[in-house]
């Protein structure tokens, strides 16, 4: 996260510890951070840990897994503190996360491949292909000039808030009263579609290929798991003692607490109940012969369990337009 929200979030968790001890809040500390959301989350600790001698803050030094600290006389648990805007503490996370997290060690990142076998080449010569973009839309020599035509194609087509521009070219070409201006912007649509997702599995066939490192696929589940879902915050931890974390996991001292700022709910995780029953043998990214999503996988082939879901997406416009990153879904336990 940036340094401003890094800010506020530490004041509410500092906040938190203050409150959950039932000691005067900071003023300092009610200025910074959001009181509101560090009472919402103070009370619920206090329900969920009747027994607690103290609750402290971590500090800054990552060398917790957690923003903060339940102690008692049986021990120390663990919590992780995230304040989201909406529900779900998946991560998104960018484009060459894999190959920057080593997990594939001598494979090329997903944004340099594109490069390499010319996607953005081949992508912007199907975008050419149309006559009628606006004046405003014509120049290529400034940065959005991609983006900027993916949109009007999209308007072109009148593709509904939600509504994915794929299934919306396919029905504006199946209309016998569609015009010939908005079949052309379907047809190349769905192309770019199509292009994409032959990169993708071609860039599957690359990682296929490659060496993994099955320590730092194993570290990288367990941190998402935990709710570590930034760059930032992995690589803070992603040098950790992965037995440790998987100590404080297995012991049960370890919790994700997810206050949403919005509704001031707050929903407690806990991530040893995820990985129950997991083996940690043979662990690796698998990926398949068709699909653009991997996923790691653990346990030998007739115990197998699947820990994370990964998809290759782009975020904005369309496939292969705009914003290419990584979604990863934790499987309900």
């Amino acid at each position: 996260m940036g340094k401003h929200e890094r800010g506020w979030v530490e004041a509410t968790e500092k906040l938190t510890a203050q409150l959950a001890n039932g000691t005067a809040p900071d003023p300092d500390l009610e200025e910074q951070g959001e009181p509101d959301l560090a009472e919402v989350l103070a009370e619920r600790i206090r329900a969920d840990f009747p027994d607690r001698t103290a609750v402290r803050h971590a500090g800054n030094s990552y060398d917790s897994l957690g923003d903060l600290i339940v102690e008692s006389d049986g021990g120390q648990t663990f919590l992780e503190a995230k304040f989201v805007a909406s529900g779900g503490t998946r991560a998104n996370l960018g484009q060459d996360t894999l190959t920057q997290f080593e997990l594939f060690e001598d494979a090329t990142a997903w944004s340099d491949f594109r490069e390499e076998i010319g996607f953005p080449g081949d992508r912007e010569a199907l975008l050419r292909q149309f006559d009628d973009y606006p004046d405003d839309v014509r120049d290529w020599s400034y940065k959005s000039a991609v983006y900027d035509r993916a949109k009007h194609l999209k308007n072109v087509v009148d593709v509904s808030r939600g509504q994915n521009t794929g299934s919306r070219a396919d029905e504006v070409l199946s209309d016998p009263d569609s015009t010939e201006t908005q079949r052309e912007a379907a047809r190349i649509i769905n192309e770019i579609l199509a292009l994409d997702r032959e990169e993708k599995l071609a860039y599957f066939d690359h990682l296929r290929a490659a060496e993994q490192n099955p320590r730092n696929v194993e570290t990288f589940a367990h941190l998402i798991v935990c709710g570590y879902h930034t760059a930032d915050a992995l690589r803070e931890h992603f040098d950790a003692d992965l037995d440790e974390i998987k100590r404080q996991l297995e012991t049960d001292s370890y919790r994700l607490y997810e206050v949403n700022k919005n509704s001031g709910t707050v929903s407690v995780e806990n991530p040893s109940e995820l990985l129950a029953g997991f083996e940690w043998a043979d662990t690796r990214v698998e990926i398949p012969e068709n699909g653009t999503s991997v996923s790691v996988v653990t346990g030998a082939p007739g115990n197998r369990r699947r820990v994370l879901n990964i998809a290759y997406n782009w975020k904005n416009k369309f496939q292969g337009i705009q914003t290419p990153s990584m979604n990863v879904f934790v499987p309900e336990a």
